[in-house]
């Protein structure tokens, strides 16, 4: 992976009560590898100059499944799985945010900053590019997978209906791309929406706030996993914020909501 933040967007328990096969993690354990990973996404960025080349992004990452008990094949596998089955990886990601919450508390309680990526994005205006990671990104057979994630909560310039694009061209890629943004309201419920492309074309999906709803988070991650030997890139990265039209219900069609708590 080449920028771990602020992500999405994943062994079984017990036959009995997990949703998940038995080669799956677990929804506990991958929240928990999905926080680590990104962590990493911080140091990544606060410290690139030590991590110029593929081969150190890879050995952090194979760092991050050792601590866990999991291979990177596994986590392959699993993201793909949990790809496949938004519901439970809407649950996934939900308990990743609390855990990151979590830290983030800890952290500023010990006097320290924080640096990943779930943070506050105060700007104000219409279409706004709330994007902080880096705009193009080089994959490379070299690692198992690429996952840019990125998490906004909710500020005084939010406003109900709005709606964010995450836009990306990609050039050369050889495997489908997945990406997904979901909001959390604070009703308990979960809103997401995802894409699955594979062409070269630049590919937007567009999440549009319930007008009805407060919404307090907004996340999501584009995915791709590229194959051996390939060189490709994801290019043009972008996450926009435009304002609610009065289409807000339309255009809200073919969304998915659950109920998270």
């Amino acid at each position: 992976m080449r920028s771990l933040p602020v992500v999405i967007i994943l062994s079984l328990i017990l036959a009995s009560c997990s949703k998940t096969p038995g080669y799956v993690i677990s929804e506990d354990k991958m929240a928990e590898i999905l926080a680590d990973i990104h962590t990493g996404e911080a140091v990544v960025e606060s410290n690139s100059s030590s991590f110029r080349n593929d081969s150190t992004k890879r050995a952090l990452l194979q760092s991050i499944c050792m601590r866990h008990g999991v291979t990177t094949q596994e986590l392959d596998t699993s993201l793909y799985w949990y790809g496949n089955n938004l519901q439970e990886y809407m649950k996934v990601y939900d308990k990743t945010i609390t855990l990151l919450e979590g830290r983030i508390a800890e952290a500023e309680k010990a006097g320290g900053k924080s640096s990943d990526s779930h943070s506050v994005v105060s700007i104000d205006g219409d279409s706004v590019n709330l994007w902080r990671g880096p705009m193009s990104v080089r994959n490379s057979g070299v690692n198992p997978t690429d996952f840019l994630s990125f998490s906004y909560q909710s500020d005084k310039n939010w406003e109900r209906g709005d709606r964010y694009t995450v836009s990306v061209r990609p050039v050369n890629l050889r495997s489908p791309l997945f990406m997904t943004i979901a909001v959390s309201y604070n009703d308990g419920t979960t809103e997401y929406v995802t894409k699955r492309q594979g062409s070269d074309e630049r590919q937007q999906l567009t999440l549009v706030l319930d007008s009805a709803k407060s919404a307090t988070t907004l996340y999501g991650s584009i995915y791709y996993s590229p194959q051996e030997g390939e060189v490709s890139y994801l290019d043009s990265i972008s996450v926009v914020r435009t304002r609610g039209r009065n289409d807000n219900v339309k255009a809200r069609n073919g969304q998915h909501t659950i109920k998270t708590r």
